[in-house]
């Protein structure tokens, strides 16, 4: 039996420990490098001679991840366990079932593994402190872990995103090249021409999701959408935007209201991609027939601009969620009006590299109003 004061002074020594693996796995970055850290901390904190950490494998089976002080003769990495797991493990470890302990990693409820150590000699499985350190430090392990896991996915989706995106460019410059050449073509039949337009119309538009996927990959990886500001006059710059979705779309009149010096130090072609995707939603989320409102607003140390429609209002408890990528604003549009859903991720990208800010608000009796605030100077 351990006396009283021993015991304290372990147990102090076995938190500061817990507290060094939590700032250990803050900056572990690989699902191998937590997954080592875990058997080697384990080890190192209850004095073990062994320790072995098991995940589910793709087939549901627990396999080793990774282990230290093994023997040679030892389970590789890996390998998954059938039956008798435990008396695998203890043989593998090199201990007595009264030196073995071994604790669940859990996640959401569910186990997805076992972190188990080989005990020294006068330590057994019954002992309170060395199983209550090992299930804290599986608790945070499992946390870390799945951290881990998710991150290296998005991180493999967001790659894989910017390479396909790239690549998709050109053959759909030949296609736009290609329908742009036959139309020119002035003895078409009128079914002709309008399968070329709808050629073409589906090439701009699939050019334009490759755009916001190149964009999105950027803001994601890339720390942020590059923007080059250089004096200009956002009015005349909301005034072009306008112009150009109204005749894309006539059905919808685009108000546009300006007031105050407008200028600012802002990427023209930033703002006016900002402008086309929130008047181009506006419109999108709007019935047939409603005005969509724009205005732009000379401040004393800013540029404020506000894009306002009559559609549907976005319920309360998605307005936080909207810039996040991946996100429709509504489930009720049309295939043909359907994106990748990162326009306004992209919109927000933009604004926060001017270093500026974008609200929203919506209500049935306002209709739907995102507001967004430029700095004046870039200084």
């Amino acid at each position: 039996m351990i006396p009283p004061l021993a015991r304290d002074d372990r147990r102090s020594t076995l938190l500061r420990g817990l507290t060094e693996l939590s700032r250990a796995l803050t900056t572990a970055v690989s699902f191998e490098q937590v997954s080592q850290l875990a058997v080697d901390r384990a080890a190192s904190l209850l004095g073990a001679s062994a320790a072995v950490l098991m995940l589910e494998d793709e087939h549901g089976h627990q396999a080793i991840r990774a282990s230290t002080g093994l023997g040679t003769i030892r389970p590789k990495n890996g390998q998954s366990l059938g039956a008798g797991l435990v008396e695998q493990l203890q043989d593998a470890l090199g201990v007595t079932p009264e030196q073995f302990l071994a604790v669940p990693l859990v996640v959401n409820g569910e186990v997805t593994g076992l972190l188990a150590v080989g005990m020294a000699d006068g330590l057994g499985s019954n002992d309170d402190d060395a199983e209550w350190l090992l299930s804290a430090l599986a608790d945070q392990v499992a946390v870390a872990l799945e951290k881990s896991r998710l991150d290296e996915r998005g991180r493999f989706r967001d790659r894989l995103i910017g390479i396909v995106s790239h690549d998709l460019r050109s053959p759909l410059n030949a296609i736009t090249l290609g329908t742009s050449a036959l139309l020119d073509d002035s003895t078409l039949d009128a079914y002709t021409i309008k399968t070329l337009t709808r050629i073409q119309s589906a090439a701009d538009r699939a050019e334009r999701m490759i755009r916001d996927l190149l964009d999105y990959t950027q803001a994601h990886l890339g720390g942020g959408i590059h923007v080059v500001r250089t004096p200009n006059d956002v009015g005349h710059i909301a005034r072009q935007v306008a112009e150009e979705v109204e005749i894309l779309h006539p059905q919808h009149e685009i108000h546009l209201e300006i007031s105050g010096d407008t200028h600012a130090d802002v990427d023209a072609d930033r703002v006016a991609q900002m402008l086309g995707n929130l008047t181009s939603n506006a419109v999108t989320y709007s019935p047939v027939g409603t005005r969509v409102d724009v205005t732009v607003r000379g401040e004393p140390s800013s540029v404020v601009v506000a894009v306002r429609n009559q559609g549907t209002p976005i319920p309360a408890d998605r307005l936080r969620d909207i810039f996040e990528p991946m996100q429709q604003v509504s489930p009720g549009t049309g295939r043909a009006q359907r994106s990748v859903g990162l326009g306004l991720y992209i919109v927000e990208s933009i604004v926060t590299s001017h270093g500026g800010t974008i609200e929203v608000a919506s209500s049935a009796e306002e209709g739907t109003i995102f507001t967004v605030t430029f700095p004046r100077s870039s200084r």
